[in-house]
């Protein structure tokens, strides 16, 4: 029943006045967004000290609070600098990303865009776990966290490993660092500061050195005195300077008799499961700009076409053409194999200190710098980067031999 007091005029006053309480609240909202957006500073009774309430450059709604040992004007100091920084695009938010979490998704990341293959992804996967096992003091810390001082301090359980290995630690250091710094996860990038280096291994370094001329010829003699197919894989490699997966990997169409060529083009590797597998580059291929500078087409000397002709006389009848294949095993044959072998024969026969394949290579180089090729062409030969240090730097040793030979030409 309606109230007989109750007219037209009070039922005309409601609804206009709640349409304006209404319109009210929704512009105190719209206000009060906008003040979040710009960044809400209050004081609250409830807990007794300031906030300042923002949205920051994700969108998400962040809260800052006054700090019991802070006063008022210190607050709104930090506020400024906070308004600031989002205005000028500096602002870093806080991030839960460790040093391991941005390193592990930037490896995994390069495997899945393509730009390492199986054996390569395993090898960084390696020194992920060195880097988690040596930077323990900092690796499953936030990176925001992370100082200079905590990197200094890993120093001691890195220097443990050899240079090479400290080499991969430190790069992958830095491209986290780098990877976090532009991202703007952190504000200052501290492998960049002048004072901080890579250690030194307390492990004295071991230096391949080239086989001697007489060890050479020794060797040499040992292997052409019978046809096993290991003494001819060795011989190549002794002759050419090539790596011994790239000599697994010939296959028929590498050799052009009427041209007197060999051509190299791919090695023997493995996959991510540690399958031996027939790679379709040589190891310097760069996935990034799809070229091959370890692909290279050389003569073919006289010795070592003396080794592949019986070979390739007989038919090739394994699935690749391969002319060096385990046709007991039907399958591969290992670098691992080979150095077996290699290994068993020098305690046999004491050629040399330490004997391995990658020796051999390094002794083919040294006599040919020996016998004075220009570097290009060594290079060339060997499927070294024309201008690389590392045919000096690494594979280059000069025989007691050499030195005696050149002194007199002085004497």
């Amino acid at each position: 029943m309606i109230n007989p007091s109750f007219s037209i005029v009070n039922l005309k006053f409601i609804i206009k006045n709640g349409g304006f309480l209404w319109k009210k609240k929704k512009e105190i909202k719209r206000q009060n967004l906008l003040e979040m957006e710009n960044g809400s500073l209050y004081k609250s009774e409830k807990l007794g000290c300031w906030i300042f309430q923002y949205y920051d450059t994700t969108g998400k709604r962040q809260t800052m609070k006054q700090r019991k040992t802070e006063t008022a004007k210190e607050f709104k100091i930090r506020v400024t600098e906070v308004k600031n920084s989002l205005n000028n695009g500096s602002y870093i938010g806080k991030s839960v990303d460790t040093v391991y979490s941005i390193a592990e998704n930037y490896i995994k990341q390069k495997h899945l865009d393509g730009f390492t293959s199986g054996r390569s992804y395993k090898r960084e996967t390696e020194t992920l776990a060195q880097l988690k096992k040596c930077c323990s003091n900092f690796c499953d810390n936030s990176i925001q966290k992370v100082t200079i001082s905590d990197i200094e301090k890993s120093k001691e359980a890195i220097r443990e490993y050899s240079n090479n290995t400290i080499s991969k630690i430190w790069a992958l250091l830095v491209k986290t660092f780098k990877i976090a710094y532009s991202r703007r996860i952190i504000i200052y990038n501290s492998m960049e500061d002048e004072t901080l280096t890579k250690p030194i291994s307390k492990i004295k370094p071991k230096k391949i050195e080239a086989l001697t001329v007489e060890e050479e010829k020794h060797l040499e003699k040992l292997l052409l005195s019978s046809s096993h197919i290991y003494h001819s894989i060795l011989l190549v490699q002794l002759y050419t300077g090539m790596r011994i997966g790239e000599v697994l990997a010939l296959s028929k169409d590498c050799v052009d008799f009427k041209n007197n060529t060999l051509t190299v083009y791919r090695t023997v590797t493995r996959d991510n499961n540690d399958k031996v597998i027939l790679g379709e580059h040589t190891k310097t291929y760069n996935k990034k700009t799809g070229i091959d500078k370890g692909k290279r087409t050389m003569p073919l000397s006289p010795k070592v076409k003396k080794l592949l002709e019986p070979i390739l006389n007989n038919k090739l009848t394994n699935i690749n053409d391969l002319i060096f294949w385990d046709y007991k095993k039907n399958t591969f044959i290992t670098d691992g194999e080979i150095n077996s072998y290699l290994n068993r024969l020098n305690n046999k026969e004491k050629i040399a200190d330490r004997l391995h394949t990658h020796k051999l290579r390094h002794t083919f180089i040294t006599r040919c710098q020996e016998k004075g090729l220009p570097l290009v062409v060594i290079q060339s030969l060997v499927g070294h980067v024309e201008g690389s240090d590392i045919t000096n730097n690494v594979y280059t040793s000069v025989s007691l031999d050499f030195m005696k030979q050149e002194l007199e030409k002085i004497n």
